[in-house]
């Protein structure tokens, strides 16, 4: 059983916690017998006192003054019964307690503040969703000096036991942010339940911080998949998009990732493709069909195997539709039937010839249905042959209550094959986040590099750079990110920009005249980012690489074609992105940019 419970944020708080408690326990109890000893003693001390002294309210209203350092019948007094004598010293100690408690609590709260504005080098979360709580757990954890952004009221008792310093304000405004030290942050996250807000954040953060903040990295969270895309083709092409590292994320297209590596397809050497249901009508469905295909080319072990996917969705056509216009990877990697039935009529419909399943992801919107689907729908048990997944948020703390991990399970985890899985949790990690849009296209430069070599008949592991990237050298990995950070350049160079894929006629490509300027520039970034590889690690550039170290006119041909190969790829590797380039003018922009 998966398990996706947040753990405690520290456990030295923790341990405090209880300590604090029974102290206030204590005084409590302190303070509720010296309130009933000084009832009794009180009234046994004006016996012989005048008449109406021994009236209840007048008791009452003597007692509760011992609680400010003194009483009214005391005066004078000398002679006092015990339960009176213990009262009149433990009901000031108790005022005492409460006094120190909250000028405590008060200190603690402006220190907090204090510390906050003068933080360094840290962390700054904005937000009140589970997300933004999640991720800044785990940078905590991590590590981290955290600051969290809230416009809900920050409990003290929170911030104590958690370690984190708190500031409460709208995020968007400048003033909250200077009260989070955001002009002096390394990080920067909006993660509030609003994809405007998160934008807006920001906008205003990186007004603050000042163009001068080379360091200084933001990160919005857009909830809408489409609206993210557009988001970073248009952050791709800003100019001077390097100075300040802005980037948009949206937590599905993390998740997935996560998932597959947790639940990778099985390769069967020589056999037929795998098998999956895909069930559900949430946002997580949509880019799980788009990772699955990207993960399965690079562990098919023949190009022309597909993995067979039944998507059932209230609307699957369409939004298969939509979903294969953008991405045309689906066509390639996976063979997708859609059935607009839900899960129990698929099932009774092929009871006659069984279809067996490899896996079973079942991610709706509604989790509660989809968790009851997966509990209930015993052919599905039948049918799946490895792990069942269902995407929960809300439900996650169930994961305990299904896992074999706490024997027993409290409920029947299915022979261990139901698998909950959180995509907020699983998405909240900041590595994941820190991968901009370069970084994916990085990685899809060199994902196009692996899948050519194995169509050659290379197979992963037998040279340096066929590996998945995860496990790829980190020099390999840098000098594709170099490639891809010099696309956007590259495109406004000659006059381009890109959007996101409407499915229409992708007949985008290069003038010869623009294929040979980008070439040229992409020589000499890579001599460059060669070179200063080569001083920054105090070793020589390999051998096969000197040839390709010198002027365009010095190049030996296949170097020049290297060079031009990378250009013509452009549009592809941003096509697999989900993008497409497009001119910004058809009035000849570009030939300016390209003289004769």
């Amino acid at each position: 059983m998966a398990h996706f419970a947040r753990a405690p944020l520290s456990g030295r708080g923790e341990q405090r916690q209880p300590a604090v408690t029974l102290t206030r326990v204590v005084f409590a109890l302190i303070g509720a017998a010296a309130l009933v000893l000084g009832y009794v003693g009180l009234d046994e001390y004006l016996r012989e006192g005048a008449p109406g002294s021994r009236d209840p309210l007048n008791l009452a209203y003597g007692t509760i003054q011992l609680f400010v350092l003194g009483s009214d019948p005391l005066e004078g007094g000398t002679r006092f019964p015990p339960a009176l004598q213990i009262a009149r010293f433990a009901a000031p100690v108790v005022t005492l307690y409460a006094v120190v408690e909250a000028g405590r609590l008060l200190l603690a709260t402006e220190m907090r503040r204090w510390r906050a504005r003068r933080a360094r080098g840290h962390v700054v979360v904005c937000g009140d969703t589970s997300v933004a709580r999640t991720l800044a757990e785990r940078l905590h954890l991590a590590g981290r000096r955290v600051v969290l952004v809230r416009e809900r009221p920050i409990g003290p008792l929170e911030l104590r036991t958690r370690s984190l310093l708190g500031v409460q304000g709208d995020a968007r405004e400048a003033e909250v942010l200077r009260g989070a030290a955001a002009g002096h942050a390394a990080v920067i996250y909006a993660c509030t339940g609003s994809s405007a807000v998160n934008l807006a954040i920001a906008a205003t953060a990186a007004r603050l911080a000042g163009r001068d903040r080379r360091d200084l990295a933001i990160y919005a969270q857009i909830h809408e998949p489409d609206w993210a895309l557009t988001l970073q083709a248009r952050r791709l092409g800003a100019p001077d998009a390097a100075a300040q590292r802005l980037d948009f994320f949206q937590i599905d297209q993390l998740a997935v990732q996560v998932l597959l590596t947790r639940q990778p397809l099985p390769v069967r050497p020589g056999g037929t493709a795998p098998r999956v249901l895909l069930a559900g009508d949430s946002p997580l469905t949509r880019a799980l069909l788009v990772e699955l295909a990207r993960h399965w080319r690079l562990r098919r072990d023949d190009p022309d195997r597909r993995v067979e996917v039944d998507f059932v969705a209230p609307d699957a056509t369409r939004v298969l539709e939509r979903i294969a216009r953008r991405h045309a990877i689906l066509r390639d990697a996976c063979r997708i039937i859609p059935y607009e039935a839900g899960v129990a009529e698929l099932l009774a419909e092929a009871a006659g010839a069984p279809t067996r399943y490899d896996r079973a992801f079942i991610c709706y919107a509604d989790e509660k249905f989809g968790l009851q689907l997966a509990l209930t729908e015993y052919r599905l048990w039948h049918r799946v042959v490895g792990d069942v997944v269902v995407a929960v948020d809300g439900l996650a703390e169930l994961s305990d209550a299904f896992s074999p991990e706490h024997a027993p399970p409290l409920l029947d985890p299915l022979d261990g094959r139901l698998r909950l899985f959180s995509p907020a949790a699983a998405g909240c990690d900041p590595t994941l986040i820190a991968e901009d849009l370069s970084e994916r296209l990085a990685r899809l430069i060199h994902e196009r590099y692996v899948v050519a070599r194995l169509a050659c008949g290379d197979r992963l592991g037998s040279r340096p750079a066929m590996a998945a990237w995860s496990d790829l050298d980190e020099s390999l990995r840098r000098a594709n990110r170099l490639q891809a950070a010099d696309i956007g350049p590259k495109l406004r160079r000659a006059g381009c920009a890109i959007v996101p894929r409407d499915g229409g006629a992708d007949d985008f490509r290069f003038t010869d005249r623009e294929i040979e300027e980008l070439a040229r520039r992409e020589s000499r970034r890579w001599v460059e980012a060669t070179l200063a590889e080569a001083r920054a690690s105090g070793v020589p550039p390999a051998r096969h690489h000197r040839p390709y170290l010198g002027e365009w006119d010095e190049l030996p041909p296949e170097g020049r074609e290297r060079c031009r190969s990378a250009i013509h790829d452009i549009p592809d590797i941003l096509g697999e992105a989900g993008f497409q380039v497009v001119r910004l003018s058809d009035t000849g922009a570009n030939r300016a940019l390209f003289p004769a």
